[in-house]
C-alpha cells in the first residue's frame, strides 16, 4: 500500500533509539522528509546512518524537549527546514519507577516537564499552521499503563493519563481542519527501557532477568514481546492520507496483554 508519505514533512522526537528510531526508518522507507530529535547528537548521528534516507530527506536536531527555550530552537529549525509539518510524533523516554507515596514533589514535577509540558508546547507550536494548510497527523508515543496502570510506575501512569486527556481534548477541537491526533499504546516491546524496568524487576524480587522475561512473556496473549516495528508501521499509517477518519483514539499495540475490552 502507498501511504502517500512522499515528500511529507515529519518530525520525530526521541527519534535516535527503540520505538523513535523504528517511526523513523518507515517513514524514511516511505519517502517522508525526517527531522529526528533527541538530546545526544552522537546518538542522531548514529541513527541517521541506520535509517540511510537520501541525502536531504533527514535532519537531526540534538533538543531536551523538557526544556522550553530548546523546543523554541527545535520549533525555528523546523521552519528553517521545512516551513511547516505534516506530522509529529511525539516520543519521550519514561520516568523512574516507583511507588504512588515514594516520589517527591521534585520527581512529580520532573515528569510533568518530561512528558506533560512537550506535548503541549509542540502542539501549540505546528497544530496551528496545519489547521490552516487543512491536514495535520499528530501521534503521541505513550504507554499501556494509561489503560491498565503498570505496578512499580505511578509517575508514567497518571502523568501520561494527562496526556492521554489533553490529546482528546485537543482532537475533538481540530479534527474539522483535518488533523487528526492519536495515541499508541505500546505494551512490553523489546527496547533498552523494558530492558532497563526488567532488570530492576528483578533486582527488587532477587530473580534472575531471565526469570522476569519469562514471566512477564506468559502474562501476555501473543506469549512475546512486541518489536518497535510493529507500532512504526501502524504509526506510518495514523501519519499518512490514507488514515482518513480515525483520530481521538489511544490504541494499544501490545499482543493482547490490557485486560479492559475497550
Amino acid at each position: 500500500m502507498d501511504l502517500l508519505l512522499n515528500d511529507k514533512k515529519i518530525m520525530v522526537t526521541g527519534g535516535s533509539k527503540g520505538i523513535g528510531l523504528a517511526c523513523a526508518k518507515v517513514l524514511a522507507a516511505e519517502g517522508a522528509d525526517i527531522i529526528i530529535s533527541s538530546r545526544s547528537r552522537e546518538n542522531l548521528e548514529a541513527a541517521a546512518r541506520q535509517i540511510g534516507s537520501q541525502k536531504g530527506k533527514l535532519h537531526i536536531f540534538p533538543a531536551d524537549v523538557s526544556r522550553m527555550e530548546e523546543i523554541d530552537a527545535l520549533a525555528e529549525f523546523v521552519k528553517k527546514r521545512f516551513g511547516y509539518l505534516d506530522g509529529l510524533v511525539i516520543n519521550s523516554g519514561g520516568p523512574p519507577m516507583g511507588s504512588a507515596l515514594g516520589h517527591t514533589d521534585e520527581d512529580w514535577m520532573s515528569a510533568v516537564n518530561s512528558l506533560l509540558m512537550p506535548v503541549i508546547r509542540l502542539t501549540r507550536y505546528f497544530v496551528p499552521e496545519m489547521q490552516a494548510r487543512k491536514f495535520g497527523r499528530i501521534i503521541s508515543i505513550s504507554s499501556t499503563g494509561v489503560k491498565q496502570p503498570i505496578q512499580g510506575l505511578v509517575l508514567s501512569n497518571s502523568i501520561r493519563q494527562a496526556v492521554g486527556a489533553y490529546l482528546k481534548t485537543l482532537s475533538v477541537e481540530v479534527a474539522g481542519s483535518n488533523v487528526f491526533v492519536n495515541s499508541l499504546l505500546p505494551g512490553a516491546t523489546d527496547t533498552d527501557r523494558l530492558s532497563s524496568l526488567l532488570e530492576n524487576v528483578a533486582k527488587d524480587t532477587g530473580k534472575s532477568v531471565d526469570e522476569i522475561v519469562e514471566l512477564r512473556k506468559k502474562s501476555i496473549p501473543a506469549g512475546k514481546f512486541g518489536e518497535p516495528a510493529n507500532l512504526a508501521a501502524l504509526a506510518a499509517f495514523l501519519l499518512s492520507e490514507k488514515n482518513g477518519y480515525i483520530t481521538g483514539q489511544s490504541i494499544a499495540v501490545d499482543g493482547g496483554m490490557v485486560l479492559f475490552p475497550f
